[in-house]
């Protein structure tokens, strides 16, 4: 039997069960298990990262002695929706009578698409869910009905509805995220993610972020915490767990003025100060136009920041406006001139490929990629995600194709539409997957600032020296390939001759994908070894702490902050 809004009382003194990716700490989760436990509910995080989980979470929601009256699956991002959808199915089919929720950016846009097409599911957790997840519980434990909770979008039958809009919680107000659990390690130095805000102030067409947040409550896109709390914070975790490392997730890390900005990095670097903690490092993303000399330099030698990720996405000016990324290629430019005069390692996307690309927007951003070769970047396609205007616009103009679990469409120019399916087939396994090179790069890069921070008497120029030559060989190769692509494209060959093109091409690039993972496995096996410790970034293989878009037809948290967003800029 199916639970509804409507039998709520099928609830034992039991538990809840959170479900989600944990391949980091999950701050989606976390702080809803936080704001749970405050309320007196015992949670369980469930990771949930690939196929292989499936069988032990469906296992740890049955097989105990309680059931958890109820789960929450985390959809934050819409490429796993059908993961999630089938284990709800999987949890029905064996018997689960609890209350299934979902949750997060994909499934408050989708929630009635989704409840009306999955019986399994019994509500939605609509935007922030902090409040939401703890009083749904409350009134499940107590028999209520569902309708008096704010934020839920809830099934009558073939009928879905939405109780009152929740307002949006003041972030100083909420409990800490979750700290369960060992945290990751780079070098043996802990690491920690973190969220100094909620939102963007930025209005970019592809981002679902920035849709939720505009949607979710009016004037409210963008909110901060209060220096003073997350100092607290940084500072609790620096005493009770040895964190070094605190990456901040933000969607944006900086204000929209610089001199907002600056005033607050010195207020929190003093705070910290004041709290004893001296020796740690951070990671933020940042717009490009954040990229201010003054700020960033406060960022370096206040902050002690080893990687910035920023969001460059495209060096055309034509693809920026698509984007509505509100800036042009100088920006770019100037964001480049100061984290190189400053030292200061990045990782970007290169959104190559957008609704209105043409060949020369293509030949342009080769062209980028061979001045910032030293830099590794994931070049993708822009893809359509639920909320976002770039995906209004394609449905207006009738160029989506699928449903709601997976939108797609072909490119404008059938010439570009031909170099995408090109790009895919010779270079879609550098860019994607979590042992992609571009990916094992970022990494590498990180494992290198990393020892230059933390041990600069073991610290060898050499091996950033091999970091970046690694980096360039593979940059400079995909620029080089993309031009091959666009001129073949060019060349007025027929289509069948790009089956052989492409056959010549993938070979050669997994020719040079081995090469460079194989170079950056063996330099963060020699720091590793030279540090005394094998618990490098690159070794473990983490996946990304940056979101990258994936391509279709390749695959792209239950409310709260999520953990990486299906965005690729912050």
């Amino acid at each position: 039997m199916v639970a509804t809004s409507e039998s709520p009382a099928r609830v034992a003194d039991s538990w809840i069960a959170l479900v989600g990716p944990e391949v980091e700490e999950n701050l989606s989760l976390r702080y809803l298990a936080a704001a749970a436990d405050r309320a007196g509910h015992r949670t369980e995080i469930l990771s949930f990262n690939s196929d292989r989980d499936f069988s032990r979470i469906v296992a740890a929601i049955l097989r105990g002695k309680r059931q958890p009256f109820l789960t929450g699956l985390s959809l934050a991002f819409q490429w796993r929706a059908q993961d999630f959808l089938a284990l709800a199915m999987a949890l029905r089919e064996e018997g689960y009578a609890g209350h299934l929720t979902a949750g997060g950016h994909f499934a408050t846009f989708a929630a009635q698409d989704l409840l009306r097409s999955f019986d399994e599911l019994d509500s939605v957790c609509r935007f922030e869910a902090e409040m939401t997840i703890v009083e749904l519980a409350n009134a499940l434990k107590d028999g209520q009905p569902l309708e008096t909770v704010a934020g839920l979008a809830l099934r009558h039958g073939s009928e879905v509805t939405l109780t009152a809009p929740r307002p949006l919680p003041e972030l100083d107000s909420l409990a800490w995220p979750d700290r369960r659990g060992k945290p990751a390690r780079c070098f043996g130095h802990p690491i920690m993610p973190l969220i100094g805000s909620r939102g963007c102030y930025g209005q970019c067409s592809f981002c679902c972020i920035a849709a939720w947040h505009k949607t979710a409550g009016k004037g409210r896109r963008f909110r901060v915490r209060e220096v003073e709390d997350i100092a607290e914070e940084m500072a609790e975790q620096h005493r009770a767990r040895g964190i070094e490392i605190f990456v901040f997730q933000d969607d944006n890390f900086f204000l929209p003025k610089a001199e907002a900005s600056l005033a607050r990095i010195h207020a929190l670097a003093d705070a910290l100060e004041a709290r004893g903690v001296r020796r740690y490092a951070t990671v933020v993303k940042a717009r490009p136009n954040d990229v201010d000399r003054q700020v960033f330099s406060a960022l370096v030698h206040r902050l002690h920041c080893i990687r910035a990720y920023v969001g460059l996405e495209t060096n055309s000016p034509a693809g920026l406006l698509t984007l509505r990324r509100q800036s042009d290629p100088t920006h770019n430019q100037g964001a480049l001139a100061v984290v190189r005069e400053l030292g200061l390692y990045i990782c970007f996307n290169i959104l190559l490929f957008d609704p209105d690309t043409e060949l020369a927007d293509i030949t342009r951003n080769t062209a980028f990629m061979r001045s910032v070769a030293d830099y590794p970047f994931c070049v993708g396609r822009v893809e359509l995600y639920a909320g976002t205007p770039i995906l209004d616009r394609m449905a207006r103009e009738g160029r989506c194709r699928g449903d709601f679990l997976q939108h797609d469409y072909r490119l404008r120019s059938p010439e570009v539409e031909r170099a995408f399916r090109l790009f895919m087939h010779c270079l879609g396994a550098r860019n994607f997957g979590d042992d992609a090179p571009v990916v094992r790069l970022w990494l590498l890069r990180f494992d290198v600032e990393a020892c230059r921070f933390f041990h600069p008497d073991l610290y060898q120029n050499e091996w950033h020296e091999r970091a970046v030559a690694i980096t360039r060989t593979l940059s400079l190769d995909t620029a080089e390939v993309l031009d091959a692509i666009v001129d073949h494209c060019r060349s007025g060959r027929p289509v069948r001759d790009d089956e052989n093109f492409a056959r010549d091409r993938e070979h050669r690039c997994r020719e040079v994908n081995h090469r460079v993972a194989s170079d950056a496995q063996c330099l963060a096996d020699e720091m590793s070894r030279a540090v005394g410790s094998a618990a490098s970034l690159c070794d473990v293989r983490r996946v990304r702490e940056n979101p990258v878009v994936l391509p279709m037809p390749l695959p792209e948290a239950l409310g709260g902050e999520s953990q990486t967003a299906e965005n690729p800029q912050p």
